[in-house]
C-alpha cells in the first residue's frame, strides 16, 4: 500500500504537469491565432485601400483619355469644316 501511494502521487504530478504543458501550449496557439487574425485584418484593410486607390487612379486615367479623345475629335471636326468649306468653294468656282 505504501508503495502504491507514492507511485500514484508521481503519476498525478505527471498528469498535472502534462495538463499545465498542454494548457500553456493551447494559450500560445490562441495568442498566435489572435496575432494572425490581427495580421489578416491589417492585410485585408491594406488590400481594400489598394483596390480603392487603383479604382480612383483608373477613373482618373479614363477621364484623361476621354478629355484627350474629345480634344482630338474637336480638332478633327475643325479640319473637316475647313476641308468641307474648301471643297464647297472649289465646286462654286467650277459651276
Amino acid at each position: 500500500m505504501r508503495v502504491a501511494v507514492p507511485e500514484e502521487l508521481k503519476q498525478a504530478r505527471r498528469v498535472i504537469s502534462e495538463q499545465e504543458r498542454l494548457l500553456s501550449e493551447a494559450q500560445a496557439r490562441v495568442r498566435q491565432a489572435l496575432e494572425e487574425q490581427g495580421l489578416l485584418a491589417a492585410i485585408e484593410a491594406e488590400r481594400a485601400r489598394l483596390i480603392e486607390e487603383a479604382e480612383r487612379e483608373a477613373m482618373s486615367i479614363r477621364a484623361g483619355a476621354d478629355e484627350y479623345a474629345r480634344q482630338v475629335l474637336e480638332e478633327l471636326e475643325q479640319r473637316l469644316i475647313r476641308l468641307t468649306t474648301s471643297v464647297q468653294n472649289g465646286l462654286k468656282e467650277l459651276r
